[in-house]
Formats: structure tokens, C-alpha cells, sequence
């Protein structure tokens, strides 16, 4: 919007000495001043011929301009249009910043947006994975303080017993495995021996 403000500014100080100076070329340079004096008569029977419609009078033959008055106005017309094409030149590139800056911003938030997407993913997988370990790690710790209560228990017993303050419990002995050939060898030699 500044840019826009500054931009009419310098049109409005360059328009008059740029207008100034059409002027002069038109009176001084033939080919310019027969251009000037050729869209001076064009734009002058338009609007004749427009305002004759519009205002409902019988059509008439429009009388050209003398060449003082046509020059006078087709420079007039040519410095106008220079300016109306200067400002409309910048109120255009204006629209293109504008435009273009936004379009640079969409894509930046849409980067973004997809960054955010990813990074929330990426975390999710990272809370499930940390829940998962979290389960791990309760399943563990139940187990460790159950083997904690069945060590205290034994502790208990062993100090109890070692104290004199309990008796020994008895605890089923384990069974023995034979294996073949040793528990058969084993029990030959301990007949060998007793005969």
C-alpha cells in the first residue's frame, strides 16, 4: 500500500514536466505534431459520435479541429495517457507483489502445515513406542516385586530359623533325573561293591 501511495506521488510530481515536455515535442517535430493532430481528430469524432447518441441529436457532420486546436489537444491527450499508463502500470505491478507475496505465504504456510503433520506423526509413533516400553517396564516391575516378596518371605524364614524363633520348614527335595547309563552304571558299582 505505501508503494502504491509513493508511486502516485512520483507520477504526480513527474506528470507536469513530463506533459510540459509532450507538449513542446508536438508543436516542434513535424512527425510527432501530424501524430499528435491524427488522435486528436480520432478522439474527437468519438466523442462527438457518442455524445450525439447519448444526448439523442440527429446525426451531423462532425467538423474537424483547426491544427492549432488539435495539436493542443492530441498532446494534451498524449500526456494524459502517458500518465494514466504510468499509474495503471503500477497499481498493476502492485497487484503482481501482492498477489505473488501471497502466494509466497500460502506455500510457506502449507510448508509448514505439512512439517507439523509430519512432526505429529513422528510423535505419535514416539508415544506409542513409549507406551509400549511403559508396559514393558510396569510387566517387569510386577515381577521383580513379586520375586521381592518371595526373597523377604525366604529371608524371613532364614532368619527365622537361624534365630531359633521358627522351625525349618520342610521343603519338598527335588526330584532326581536319571540319566540313562549313569543312574545304571552308578547302581552296578554299588552292587559290585557290596558283593
Amino acid at each position: 500500500m505505501s508503494t502504491l501511495k509513493l508511486g502516485s506521488l512520483i507520477i504526480r510530481t513527474l506528470s507536469k514536466p513530463v506533459a510540459t515536455s509532450i507538449k513542446t515535442q508536438a508543436k516542434q517535430h513535424a512527425a510527432f505534431k501530424e501524430f499528435c493532430i491524427g488522435v486528436a481528430q480520432r478522439s474527437h469524432k468519438l466523442e462527438m459520435t457518442l455524445k450525439m447518441k447519448f444526448l439523442g441529436y440527429k446525426k451531423e457532420v462532425i467538423r474537424p479541429l483547426n491544427d492549432a486546436r488539435a495539436v493542443e489537444a492530441g498532446a494534451n491527450f498524449m500526456s494524459e495517457a502517458f500518465i494514466f499508463s504510468v499509474a495503471a502500470s503500477i497499481i498493476i505491478a502492485e497487484t503482481w507483489r501482492s498477489h505473488s507475496s501471497n502466494k509466497n505465504r500460502r506455500n510457506y504456510v502449507d510448508d509448514a502445515l505439512d512439517n507439523l503433520e509430519e512432526d505429529k506423526d513422528k510423535l505419535k509413533e514416539l508415544l506409542e513406542l513409549t507406551r509400549e516400553k511403559q508396559k514393558e517396564q510396569e510387566e517387569r516391575l510386577e515381577l521383580l516385586a513379586q520375586d521381592n516378596i518371595q526373597l523377604r518371605k525366604i529371608l524371613d524364614e532364614v532368619l527365622s530359623v537361624s534365630l531359633g524363633m521358627k522351625r525349618h520348614t520342610n521343603y519338598e527335595q527335588p526330584k532326581m533325573i536319571s540319566l540313562p547309563g549313569l543312574n545304571n552304571d552308578n547302581e552296578n558299582n554299588d552292587g559290585r561293591q557290596g558283593s
